[in-house]
């Protein structure tokens, strides 16, 4: 009988877990290029515009574009040292920093989806990147991670892993 009950009751919450979280993927290779994801649903949707809207705005060395995609608590680790965080305005202090360095040159992100996860009014999004800039490309494993305030998709912490370069030339 107890048993009977526990495996119900497993199935239950396998059933619930499974309902209650999202997951869009790309398991093979290095992922679903930003600009050929489908979103799967509107906050599939939202998120996808604002890792396309941080992209946009260093390709155009506009600061306040970059911004509009952050949470006003919003942290990342700093580009030149992965051990230190910074806070919002450390984050737009930074990338002003950037803009002001005459040899950044041409500015592009080239992002690859490779996993969406998103429970409730939170979400992760594991993504192959290929940044541009001061002449050279930089290959990182990005963890963009958001949350849902009022409605509305905010990105509030930025993590990323030095790789080795992943395309080839």
């Amino acid at each position: 009988m107890w048993r009977i009950l526990v495996t119900e009751m497993l199935t239950a919450l396998s059933v619930v877990v499974l309902v209650s979280v999202s997951v869009g993927s790309a398991d093979d290779g290095l992922g679903v290029p930003i600009s050929q994801y489908v979103p799967r649903n509107g906050d599939e949707a939202s998120i996808v515009q604002l890792i396309r809207t941080v992209g946009e705005g260093w390709a155009r060395k506009d600061v306040d574009h970059i911004m509009s995609a952050y949470g006003p608590d919003a942290t990342q680790r700093t580009w030149n040292d992965p051990n230190v965080m910074i806070n919002y305005e450390g984050i737009r202090n930074e990338a002003l920093g950037a803009f002001r360095d005459p040899k950044i040159g041409r500015v592009q992100f080239d992002d690859w989806i490779h996993r969406i996860y998103i429970v409730n009014s939170s979400a992760v999004v594991e993504i192959n990147q290929r940044f541009h800039g001061w002449g050279n490309d930089h290959y990182y494993r990005d963890f963009w991670m958001f949350a849902r305030r009022q409605g509305r998709w905010q990105l509030v912490r930025y993590d990323y892993e030095p790789q080795p370069p992943f395309l080839e030339r």
